[in-house]
């Protein structure tokens, strides 16, 4: 063990580390924008439903389909085009996508 705290630059990992074994799997893009703004009704997995609000892993709208419903909302849903960037609701919609 003493060997490794000799390393060359403090900041470097020990050979055959595995840099970051105990975070997270990198976030997604769309993936913080989600958490923020739908996962309160469609919960973080997009099953939840609260307020009407669909399921979200079986909605059979494809990309197109979702940028729109987040940028004009529809019903109970809200629009984000206010809110969020086209490029956000990109992101969103895309991560949406990604749910099981």
């Amino acid at each position: 063990m003493l060997l490794a705290a000799c390393s060359s630059s403090p900041t470097e990992a020990p050979a055959g580390a595995a840099s970051g074994a105990a975070t997270a799997p990198a976030e997604l893009p769309g993936q913080a924008l989600f958490a923020t703004n739908c996962a309160i009704c469609h919960g973080p997995d997009g099953k939840r439903g609260l307020n009407g609000a669909h399921d979200l892993t079986k909605s059979n709208l494809n990309q197109m389909g979702r940028v729109y419903m987040v940028t004009n909302g529809l019903g109970q849903m809200p629009a984000f085009k206010g809110q969020l960037t086209p490029e956000q609701i990109e992101q969103v919609a895309s991560y949406s996508l990604t749910l099981k």
